[in-house]
C-alpha cells in the first residue's frame, strides 16, 4: 500500500474513532439502559476525577498527561514516518483517537462521559475511547511479540 494511501486510512480511522465515541457520549447524557440485567448496563457518568478508574486526580492533570501522550505519539509518527508501518499506525491511531476523544470531552465539557458499565466484574465505568486505547496497546504489544520472535527465528 502506498504511503499516501497509509495516511489517508489513518486519517479516517482517527475521524471514525473520535466521532462513533463523541456521537456515543451525546446520546448517552443522562441515560441508563439496562443491555443484560446484572451484567451491563449503560449508566451515563460524569468523570471528574480518575483516569479508567485507576487513580484519583484532577481532571486538568489527567488532561496534560492525555496530551503530552498524544504529542508523543504524533512526533512519533512524524519522525518515524518512513519505518512506521500500516499496522502499528493503526495501533498508534486507536490509542491517539482515544486520548484525543477524552480530552475534547474535558476542555469542552470539564468532565469524561463514561456509560459502559460491566457490573458482574465491578470494573470502573469506561466509553468507546477508552476501549479503543485498550485495544491500540494490546495490538502494538501483540505485534510487537510477533516482531521478535520473527527476528529471533
Amino acid at each position: 500500500m502506498s504511503r499516501k494511501k497509509t495516511i489517508i486510512i489513518s486519517i479516517i480511522i482517527l475521524i471514525l474513532i473520535i466521532a462513533i465515541d463523541q456521537i456515543t457520549k451525546i446520546f448517552m447524557i443522562n441515560k441508563q439502559i439496562v443491555l443484560i440485567p446484572n451484567f451491563l448496563n449503560l449508566d451515563y457518568l460524569e468523570n471528574k476525577t480518575n483516569m479508567f478508574g485507576v487513580r484519583n486526580t484532577n481532571i486538568w492533570i489527567v488532561s496534560i498527561e492525555i496530551f503530552v501522550v498524544c504529542a508523543i505519539i504524533l512526533k512519533l509518527i512524524h519522525e518515524r514516518k518512513d519505518e512506521i508501518n500500516a499496522k502499528t499506525l493503526i495501533g498508534l491511531d486507536f490509542i491517539l483517537a482515544g486520548g484525543i476523544s477524552n480530552l475534547i470531552d474535558i476542555i469542552f465539557r470539564g468532565f469524561v462521559i463514561d456509560f459502559i458499565h460491566v457490573n458482574i466484574l465491578k470494573f470502573p465505568i469506561f466509553n468507546i475511547a477508552d476501549i479503543c486505547v485498550t485495544l491500540g496497546v494490546f495490538f502494538l504489544i501483540i505485534l510487537s511479540i510477533k516482531n521478535i520472535r520473527k527476528s529471533s527465528n
